[in-house]
């Protein structure tokens, strides 16, 4: 993988050209022509960019080489709206995919096995199955509210925080089995296969893809001796999904879920190493809020600018509902596979129930606080 500041360099442009043609193709205020135009015109000129670089690279310099990398990868951002602009001219509706047919049965076992635990508060239920499918169909409208009013929609609207909490279950587990290369091979292919299997099983959300590419990019430099540079990861990724499905772009889940990100990579590292090393009885409260304030930092402003509100005590319920959540996500898959079998152990279910109505609990408490 190139440097972090040389992919940047890529992303940003890429990016770039996709609003672009959001503008011109998307809007509609230009021309009901301007998607062919734009096609035309950004598959000439970044050809051209892309064959003066190849003719003139040994007699140019590194700023103008990297001016002319950034006007192909433009055109090919603005390239990639247009094409789809074109295609959704003539696109014949939303048929499921070949994939999405696929994991249809898995999907449809996974919601009967939550439905079927027996907890006592059939609420538990739909909290649960909202965690771990993204179906909130059976979710009480006093928990939605609860999670909504309190700053945790993310949580219960499935997000790449959800395909991470199984990365690291996945990781835990496939680490006992030692770090040979056939080993790490497998390893690859088992992380690889199981949450690109779960993304498209949940539905594939923006930041849920976000968070496959991102695994998919680490395992990748991790396999290949490289170093996984977090710069690298987002711009890559960002650019890789863009030129997949162009009209992400305007997604806020797509873009809230890449602020977040910046904020865990570049904001975070800072604020946790303000804690002093001398006194590690508070650190993992330290780092908890600080993820949150990081989180908060990148991602505030534009829900802010969407939704029209912030939530006041975000820190207090990240801290809250954030460990719960995670650890009841393994628990509850666990639990389905077990009950699916008749092994689950009774008290299992009533430790998930219970965790269900403390998370809510918590919540609803963190809602009656006073506002400004």
């Amino acid at each position: 993988m190139v440097e972090g500041k040389e992919s940047v360099l890529y992303a940003l442009p890429f990016c770039a050209g996709t609003v672009t043609g959001i503008f011109l193709c998307g809007s509609g205020i230009i021309s009901p022509a301007a998607p062919y135009a734009a096609a035309s015109v950004s598959m000439c000129a970044g050809s051209g960019a892309a064959a003066l670089l190849a003719v003139c690279r040994d007699r140019l310099g590194d700023r103008m080489k990297y001016c002319i990398m950034a006007a192909a990868v433009f055109f090919c951002g603005l390239f990639c709206w247009s094409n789809h602009s074109i295609i959704g001219l003539s696109s014949g509706g939303d048929a499921p995919t070949m994939a999405e047919r696929i994991t249809a049965p898995a999907a449809a076992w996974l919601k009967s096995g939550i439905d079927s635990l027996p907890l006592e508060d059939r609420g538990s239920n739909a909290l649960i199955k909202a965690l771990v499918t993204g179906d909130k169909s059976d979710v009480p409208p006093s928990t939605a509210k609860a999670f909504r009013d309190s700053g945790a929609s993310h949580i219960l609207a499935l997000s790449g925080m959800h395909l991470a909490v199984i990365y690291l279950v996945l990781t835990k587990i496939l680490a006992v089995f030692g770090h040979t290369w056939k080993l790490r091979r497998v390893r690859f292919f088992l992380i690889i296969i199981s949450t690109l299997f779960y993304s498209v099983m949940t539905g594939s959300s923006p930041s849920i893809v976000r968070a496959f590419l991102f695994i998919l990019l680490r395992e990748t430099a991790i396999l290949t001796g490289r170093k996984a540079n977090p710069a690298n990861i987002l711009c890559f990724s960002l650019t890789i999904q863009g030129a997949l499905s162009p009209p992400v772009m305007t997604s806020a889940s797509f873009q809230l879920s890449y602020l977040a990100m910046c904020g865990i990579y570049f904001l975070y590292p800072a604020l946790s190493g303000i804690y002093p090393a001398g006194v590690p009885v508070l650190k993992k409260v330290w780092d908890s809020a600080a993820m949150s304030i990081a989180c908060q930092a990148f991602t505030g402003p534009l829900a802010w600018l969407l939704f029209g509100s912030a939530p006041l005590y975000f820190i207090i319920t990240n801290m809250i509902a954030v460990p719960l959540t995670s650890a009841l996500m393994p628990a509850a898959l666990a639990a389905v596979f077990l009950n699916s079998l008749g092994w689950c152990p009774d008290f299992v279910f009533t430790g998930m129930d219970r965790c269900c109505r403390l998370v809510v609990w918590c919540l609803e408490v963190i809602c009656s606080l006073p506002g400004p």
